[in-house]
């Protein structure tokens, strides 16, 4: 084995002894953190529900009553519109093969 070949076969099981360490690192951190987290939500407790309440003014003078009755809402079965159908292939037969087309 020339030394060249020595040196670049170290260099390659050190890279990949770092990336190992640096993986193995990587998920012992990873567990601290879950261990941690599930520690913080063990000792968590629930809190009483809070309610809010709010008042409004109802006074007399913001009621006013409406001058004329509402017109009866139209109910939609008694409007009918007619279905409506679109082709592509329309819209290019239509148009004049002379015209440039837009980009």
């Amino acid at each position: 084995m020339s030394p060249q070949a020595r040196r670049e076969r170290a260099y390659h099981r050190y890279v990949e002894k770092q990336m190992k360490q640096r993986k193995r690192e990587m998920a012992r951190a990873q567990k601290e953190a879950n261990r941690q987290l599930k520690r913080k939500l063990k000792n968590l407790q629930p809190s009483d529900p809070q309610l809010t309440t709010s008042l409004e003014d109802v006074s007399p003078t913001s009621y006013s009553e409406p001058s004329e009755p509402a017109a009866p809402p139209t109910s939609q079965a008694d409007t009918v519109v007619p279905p409506v159908t679109v082709s592509a292939s329309d819209a290019i037969a239509t148009q004049d093969p002379q015209q440039p087309t837009r980009p």
